[in-house]
């Protein structure tokens, strides 16, 4: 199964319940357990501590199984070193999203996109994954049928800033990538936020993948 090349679009739509019920933990609940994709929680040993039933489902273990395990439990050797550096992001941006190839406890393949938020609740880190191919359901549909009546307000420049921020890159590192000041790509993110009626770069990627501007 080959990796995706992009972000799916529900990683937009998921990434936007999460930060609204950020610090709120009935709701974070209730976003868990009304999810179509899986969702699982950890602490900062990557330990699980809460799992949908579509995420017990997928990695084939009962929540009280799951509890006994870390993340690194169900990773495979040769991609620990990834995680590693995907674990390290999260916790110095806050939030992550990417594609990266997994395996089920049972040793079953899976190509599976992430997206995490650190600190849904203090300590706690919520994770949200589906394999490829995993359906959007009639949200996206809707989501995408504004898109099409609406069409993008960013420029094309504003559009690859968020591409970079969504990708993980720092506001540094954008600026090395586009050869520009990293005063110019604040001023993009100025006006990213007010297209976009958001205030920072985690709800601005959120909007912009749940509108369908970036992949």
């Amino acid at each position: 199964m080959k990796h995706p090349k992009s972000v799916p679009q529900w990683v937009g739509v998921y990434e936007e319940q999460v930060i609204k019920a950020r610090g709120q933990p009935a709701r974070l609940k209730r976003v868990l357990e009304r999810s179509s994709v899986p969702i699982v929680m950890v602490d900062d040993e990557r330990r699980y501590v809460d799992a949908n039933a579509l995420a017990q489902s997928v990695l084939t273990l009962s929540l009280d199984e799951l509890r006994r395990l870390r993340v690194d439990d169900l990773t495979p050797p040769h991609l620990v070193p990834s995680m590693e550096s995907t674990w390290a992001r999260l916790l110095e941006n806050g939030w992550v999203a990417w594609p990266f190839p997994s395996s089920a406890v049972d040793g079953s393949y899976l190509g599976t996109t992430y997206f995490a938020l650190a600190n849904a609740l203090p300590g706690k880190h919520l994770i949200a994954f589906a394999p490829a191919g995993w359906p959007g359901g009639p949200m996206l549909a809707e989501l995408e049928r504004k898109r099409r009546e609406h069409g993008s307000p960013l420029t094309p420049r504003e559009v690859e800033v968020l591409e970079l921020t969504a990708k993980g890159n720092s506001h540094r590192e954008i600026a090395r990538t586009l050869l520009v000041s990293p005063a110019t790509v604040r001023t993009h993110f100025e006006h990213i936020y007010a297209k976009l009626g958001v205030h920072d770069r985690a709800a601005a990627v959120a909007q912009a993948m749940r509108l369908g501007l970036i992949p």
